[in-house]
């Protein structure tokens, strides 16, 4: 029964007491008589739908009267053909007679030839604790790329290098469709997917699958594609050349069919665009595609084929395969191959700062390196039953490295004078292998929220590189006889670990559950490293301050606990983790054995507020510890920079942190305007820091030891405001931080300060088919020493940026962009003030467009220039690197979909 009017009156009120209720009325027939004969008149009771009585109409519409006791009624008049018309009707016992009087039914339905339904979405929302944005709400221009998208997205940003932040975190993992798209890299993107086959963003936390891990969530970013982007093919071959010393060239293939998705990509090029530093890995969303390897030992990663230095020459290709295997099989694989050649040169100015002096290290370093790996991920996902899942992820690198550097260094006085110089001559190679395998079953239960899960993963490491050195000692004021060193070095290193966890969430009540796991952790180093001096014949001497067999041996025990609650508008969580950790130092070359106990208490909170589908606010806390690495703790000399010679301390304690942060994000949809802001602050007890000692010659002699007092704080907000009738845009940021370094030279205490203030402004404007946007950003810097005044020097940099994109004519496109940097109070010849211009010129050929011609200069001024300052300690290191600068290409490039094009797009212009 559909109530379309519910109302409450007196047709005819008699004022006679009754104990029961006459009722009676007429229709009006507009159906040439059809509503006469099917028409009905029925009372039912309100409290429980039951049927008292009835009436029909006679041919000229009208009811007989009928008689039900007082009481509270639904009167419907029906008929199969019309919309029923239903009265609420609430007598007392003075009343005695009700008349519905000309009473007019309303059609039923109406016969349509063509309904369109527009559902209205919000440009951006929360779905739980999702983050969505809606892409088509977002306008790009007809070929824009996802990067494109992303950029127009409020609180999302996408740096030079590809880094995306959401809301002022980095996003650390991007899916398609909720897969992993070649692999998990950070920068991984989908350039090669058009913005309009994006049906919405979604950002996301999720538990970090890292046990150790800083942070208890990552930032996740999932791209959901429209249906109709799920079918077919799509891709683009592209070459380009100056016909004399630059190229490029690249092949991309994606088939997509449902769950199956097929993607090849190869690359080719001599070109720093093209060397895939970080935003190029968006272009092809590639798998592991940070441009450098990653040292497990001292969890640092060696840099090379970086997009903004050097000259490369890079080779790459690969594939990517998703699909489902039946109903409860998941299968997900990629495999990369790469190689990069790189040629790069560096000039470096660092002040040193003592207590009773100064002094500057000028050095010039020039590098050729090679690397070349192969990289293969697979995730196999089986559900066993409606409720459990096993997942087997395994993981396989293998590469190979060369380098030849030249190192020059000269020592030069307060007084400007030359002391002593070195130059060093290394040729080196290294063979690594990579490997591991995530086994991880998970089950679910019918009671809501309660999961059980179990993960196994063992990992193997090794590596063996070798080392030929030979270092010229040169002295000017009689210091010490100038003298040659001729080194070969040898290192292997070696890992086996073992990870099992358990874990497992209770739903107490609907609000309230529990979090329980248990993780143990079995790991084995070992590094063995060699080093024969040159006798005069032959390399024979052991060196024995530079020569160790040093194993380390790590048992881990952690077990924690974590209740949540959570409602609609937020979800608070407190827990802690108890872990106890044995560790086991061997020097194997001299027998001694260092072992040690640690247990601790971790404790972590977490809020998040959500107060409207389009605000946000996050708060967390917790307390990490960090044990020293191997590298870190292996008692030898390295003197692979025997300027900066650095020796271990097998006496290494664990360093604690604190980590807060705060994050606040909200949007208007209607004045589109978007605020984020938040905080970070970090407390280390016990940092694993430097101390540093300099001889007579100026060279540092470095240890790592245990120190208290160092902490790091920041301050970051920004957002977007329509001004002028949204005439315009205006995006801004800024960003203010603030450490505290203690480290010891000389024995003596010393603490660095460092403040950076960092505004930013950028006006937009989106007319048509055209872009521009005009922005600045300037960076002050404060640093401050205890240790000597002379180094308190503040420094600056501000940039100008300009930029714009427009469509000429309906297949001419132009773009063109300029920047400038001004760098002060620097050392001389670091104050490098440039302006990089860059622009291009394209037409589109065919009937779809899809054959493009371009011509696309780079650094049309000639002044493209890498220049960086860092404050260390008791130094300041001006740096300036080699970058390839003024160059043209003519570029063809050919797209092809088997999509076909909507109404109106291939359409040109008269």
């Amino acid at each position: 029964m559909r109530l379309s009017l519910i109302t409450l009156f007196s047709i005819l009120c008699l004022g006679l007491s009754a104990q029961s209720i006459r009722l009676t009325g007429n229709i009006q027939d507009t159906t040439s008589g059809g509503l006469m004969n099917n028409s009905v008149l029925m009372v039912t009771k309100f409290k429980d739908s039951s049927l008292v009585n009835f009436s029909r109409p006679d041919k000229t519409g009208l009811f007989k009267s009928i008689k039900v006791p007082v009481d509270t009624y639904l009167v419907v008049i029906s008929n199969p053909n019309f919309s029923d018309k239903t009265y609420l009707l609430v007598p007392n016992k003075k009343d005695s007679l009700f008349n519905f009087k000309n009473v007019v039914l309303r059609t039923k339905c109406i016969l349509l030839n063509e309904v369109e339904i527009v559902a209205s979405k919000d440009k951006m929302y929360y779905k739980g604790d999702t983050l969505m944005f809606t892409a088509d709400s977002f306008k790009v221009k007809a070929d824009a790329t996802v990067e494109d998208l992303l950029k127009k997205l409020p609180g999302v940003k996408v740096d030079a290098k590809g880094k995306i932040t959401v809301q002022g975190k980095e996003v650390t993992q991007v899916l398609v469709d909720g897969d992993e798209f070649f692999g998990t890299d950070p920068t991984i993107a989908t350039k090669n997917l058009n913005a309009n086959s994006v049906e919405n963003v979604q950002v996301y936390e999720k538990k970090s699958e890292d046990a150790e891990s800083k942070d208890e969530t990552v930032k996740v970013m999932n791209l959901q594609l429209k249906e109709e982007a799920k079918k077919g093919y799509f891709g683009k071959v592209s070459a380009a050349s100056d016909a004399q010393k630059f190229y490029e060239g690249e092949l991309l293939v994606n088939k997509f069919k449902s769950s199956r998705k097929l993607s090849l990509f190869g690359l080719i090029a001599n070109t720093p665009k093209q060397a895939f530093g970080g935003r190029e890995t968006w272009e092809y969303g590639l798998s592991n595609e940070n441009n450098g390897n990653y040292d497990p030992e001292s969890n640092t990663w060696t840099s090379y084929g970086d997009n903004s230095v050097g000259i490369p020459q890079t080779l790459k290709g690969g594939f990517y395969f998703n699909d489902k295997i039946g109903k409860k099989i998941k299968l997900n694989t990629d495999y990369t191959f790469k190689q990069n050649t790189m040629t790069s040169g560096q000039e470096t100015n660092t002040q040193y700062f003592l207590e009773d002096t100064t002094y500057t290290n000028a050095q010039k370093i020039s590098t050729t390196s090679f690397n070349q790996s192969h990289n293969f991920n697979l995730r196999w996902t089986q559900n066993l039953d409606s409720l459990t899942e096993l997942t087997v992820k395994p993981k396989f690198v293998y590469g190979i490295t060369g380098n030849n550097n030249l190192q020059e260094d000269d020592f030069i006085s307060e007084s400007d004078t030359l002391t002593r110089e070195t130059n060093i001559s290394s040729k080196s190679s290294s063979e690594t292998t990579d490997a591991n395998i995530m086994l991880k079953l998970t089950r679910n239960f019918k009671k809501k929220d309660r999961q059980f899960s179990i993960t196994y993963q063992p990992s193997y490491y090794n590596s063996v590189s070798r080392t030929d050195m030979i270092t010229d000692f040169r002295y000017y004021l009689g210091q010490a006889q100038d003298s040659t060193l001729k080194q070969k070095k040898t290192q292997e290193a070696y890992r086996m670990e073992n990870n099992a966890t358990l874990n497992y969430v209770e739903p107490l009540t609907k609000k309230v559950k529990v979090e329980i796991s248990y993780g143990f952790s079995h790991n084995q180093n070992n590094n063995n490293r060699k080093t024969l001096d040159f006798n005069g014949i032959a390399y024979d001497a052991l060196n024995t301050t530079q020569s160790n067999d040093f194993r380390n041996l790590r048992m881990t025990n952690r077990a924690g606990t974590k209740l949540i609650y959570e409602v609609k508008k937020y979800r608070l969580s407190l827990g802690a983790n108890y872990r106890s950790i044995y560790q086991e130092n061997v020097n194997a070359t001299t027998g001694q054995k260092l072992s040690l106990n640690v247990n601790n208490i971790l404790p972590m909170a977490s809020a998040n507020f959500r107060f409207t589908q389009t605000s946000n606010l996050t708060l967390f806390y917790n307390m990490q510890s960090q044990l020293p690495d191997l590298k870190q703790m292996q008692p030898i000399t390295d003197n692979s920079d025997p300027n900066n010679i650095v020796i271990g301390n097998p006496k290494l304690k664990q360093q604690f942190n604190n980590n807060f942060s705060l994050n606040y994000y909200t949007y208007k949809p209607i004045s589109d305007r978007n605020l984020y802001a938040g905080a970070n602050y970090n407390n280390v007890i016990g940092e694993i820091n430097d101390k540093t000692y300099y001889d007579s010659l100026g060279r540092a002699v470095t240890t790592p030891v245990n120190i208290d007092g160092n902490y790091y704080g920041s301050l970051y907000l920004g957002g977007g405001i329509p001004v002028f009738n949204k005439l315009f845009k205006i995006d801004y940021n800024f960003s203010f931080s603030h450490n505290n370094n203690v480290a010891f030279v000389n024995d003596q205490k010393n603490i660095t300060q460092n403040t950076s203030i960092s505004p930013g402004l950028t006006f937009e404007k989106q007319l048509g088919e055209t872009e521009i946007s005009i922005g600045g950003d300037y960076n002050y810097n404060i640093p401050k020493q205890t240790i000597s005044l002379q180094s308190n020097q503040p420094y600056y940099s501000y940039g100008l940026n300009a930029a714009f994109r427009t469509k000429l004519f309906n297949r001419l496109n132009a773009s063109a962009e300029a920047n400038y940097t001004n760098n002060g109070n620097r050392a001389n010849g670091y104050n490098i003030n440039y302006v990089i211009v860059n622009g291009s010129i394209g037409y589109s050929f065919l009937k779809q467009k899809n054959l493009i011609v371009a011509f696309d200069a780079n650094d049309i001024l000639n002044q493209n220039i890498n220049n960086q300052r860092n404050v260390q300690a008791n130094k300041i290191v001006d740096t300036k690197t080699q970058i390839i600068k003024r160059y043209f290409l003519l570029r063809i490039t050919f797209k092809f979909t088997s999509q076909k094009p909507k109404a109106g797009e291939e359409e040109d212009d008269e």
